[in-house]
């Protein structure tokens, strides 16, 4: 045998034996692989149910509970640095009384036109908690047009071992491990720069949401560096000049 054809059986058996290992292994981790997929798809039907309707959508994890939720989003649609989507209402009592004194002298209903409503949102906002300034929703299948029939609330194969590893957000500063995480999609079709590591106990799966057009895309495994994909530079902070051309 010559050494060109020597190589060509070589090349043959290397790619077969790539072939049978990754079947194997999409086998072998086929509800990890169903799991990602799936939420892969529901991302891109947010970000298009955001286009559609002229809406802000979010898809809210669940990361401790391990499932997820699609919601549409009415109001503000201004994303606050590190907000958290689980208020405890004595936070909020505290917002309104330190929003109340901060207007001092002034009528309680200065800036709300004598609506007690809408003068405790601006209460709270001078405040600075941010919050009753944006009203989000689950999305309705007979709105949406789910076309699967499971709705836009749903669960990880927690029995199996499926649950999320670690979440990053635009919004976040730091990568998310408890509690709930919102990745907002807007009606000019961009989203937040979002990556999202999901597990099996074995293996992982990282989905990865692009900003500008709100691509969602699957990968194999993990990433070499999460801040080359949510535009940071070495040291974890935010390049302002880079970072000034995402949507916020």
């Amino acid at each position: 045998m010559t050494v060109l054809e020597i190589m060509i059986v070589l090349a043959i058996i290397g790619g077969g034996a790539v072939l049978v290992r990754s079947g194997f292994r999409m086998i072998t981790k086929a509800d990890l692989v169903e799991n990602a997929s799936e939420l892969a798809a529901v991302l891109r039907r947010a970000n298009q149910l955001s286009i559609e309707h002229g809406e802000m959508h979010r898809v809210i994890l669940d990361l401790e509970d391990h499932q997820y939720l699609v919601e549409v989003c009415q109001g503000q649609t201004a994303i606050v640095r590190n907000e958290k989507l689980d208020k405890k209402p004595e936070e909020t009592k505290d917002a309104i009384e330190r929003g109340k004194q901060r207007l001092g002298q002034l009528p309680e209903d200065a800036f709300a036109a004598g609506n007690p409503e809408e003068a405790t949102k601006r209460a709270v906002a001078v405040a600075g908690h941010h919050i009753a300034d944006r009203t989000c929703i689950p999305a309705s299948d007979s709105i949406t047009g789910d076309s699967t029939g499971k709705g836009w609330a749903r669960k990880l194969k927690s029995d199996k071992g499926i649950k999320f590893k670690e979440v990053w957000v635009q919004h976040l500063d730091q990568g998310q491990t408890k509690g709930h995480v919102a990745i907002y999609f807007f009606p000019m079709g961009s989203s937040e720069k979002s990556v999202i590591e999901m597990t099996d106990g074995s293996e992982t799966f990282t989905i990865l949401v692009f900003g500008l057009t709100g691509r969602v895309e699957l990968r194999d495994g993990t990433l070499k560096s999460v801040d080359d994909h949510m535009l940071r530079n070495a040291m974890g902070d935010r390049d302002t000049k880079r970072d000034a051309e995402a949507p916020q």
